[in-house]
């Protein structure tokens, strides 16, 4: 077994490990902090804290939600964890089955493997970037439509996003291209539903890189397309912009 089959096989573990103990929900709904925009939630902090300790065992460094990490590591050549312990916060705290654990293993901004775990329904997503999309174990080939105009975009507002009219119009004019857009809460989950061709393209702005790193594996190793760029919120570490089509031409010019 490789190395990198090592680390896929571990953090396919961890992510099932923290989905068990988010599954039970017992205390973990109780809100650490709550804004104008954003939830964070005792069950975020513990599931990181397990994924983290999982992990630790590799040496390799560790960006989390709850903990932060090294900014300089998108930067550098270096191999590290990025983790989302629980995707869909807010979903999680009302009770709608839209959320889930996120593990990827980056090296700069490429992705080297993903696990993203819904665990209200046990669905599993997996892949090593030069390998195939599993779903519970088993490969997909996903199928998108031929035309944009029969394409559905699943897309967020996270908390940082520009509310200026400016940024809001150029919002619209790039998803007005697609027949359907949709909302989900968890761009994690938006991401395997794009990889594995339940709906056909994903954007989002401001978004932090732990909330779609594990995805990014999953997408390139379906053969979707995407373009991922640092955004310009100098407040805001691991913020970046990103665009995910099963169509190359679908992405923005």
């Amino acid at each position: 077994m490789s190395e990198t089959e090592t680390y896929y096989d571990l953090a396919v573990k961890s992510a099932h490990a923290a989905g068990a103990i988010l599954r039970k929900g017992a205390g973990l709904r109780h809100v650490n902090m709550q804004d104008s925009k954003d939830v964070k939630l005792k069950a975020d902090v513990e599931s990181e804290k397990l994924i983290r300790e999982l992990l630790s065992p590799t040496g390799l460094p560790i960006v989390g939600e709850e903990e932060g990490g090294d900014e300089s590591l998108p930067q550098s050549d270096e191999l590290y964890w990025v983790v989302d312990p629980l995707d869909g916060t807010y979903n999680y705290l009302r009770g709608t089955p839209l959320c889930c654990v996120s593990i990827g293993l980056m090296r700069g901004w490429e992705p080297v493997l993903g696990v993203i775990y819904n665990f209200n329904n046990d669905e599993t997503y997996s892949a090593m970037a030069d390998g195939l999309l599993l779903i519970n174990k088993e490969p997909i080939a996903p199928e998108w439509p031929e035309n944009i105009d029969h394409a559905s975009l699943v897309t967020g507002f996270p908390a940082g996003r520009d509310y200026s009219t400016e940024a809001l119009t150029a919002f619209v004019t790039d998803i007005q291209r697609f027949q359907k857009i949709r909302m989900i809460g968890s761009a994690a989950l938006a991401i395997a539903y794009v990889a594995s061709g339940k709906a056909d393209a994903y954007c989002e702005e401001s978004i932090r890189l732990w909330d779609i790193a594990g995805g990014l594996a999953l997408a390139k190793a379906s053969g979707a397309h995407y373009s991922i760029k640092p955004s310009a919120t100098p407040d805001k570490a691991f913020s970046c912009n990103i665009w995910i089509t099963g169509r190359k031409e679908w992405l923005p010019a």
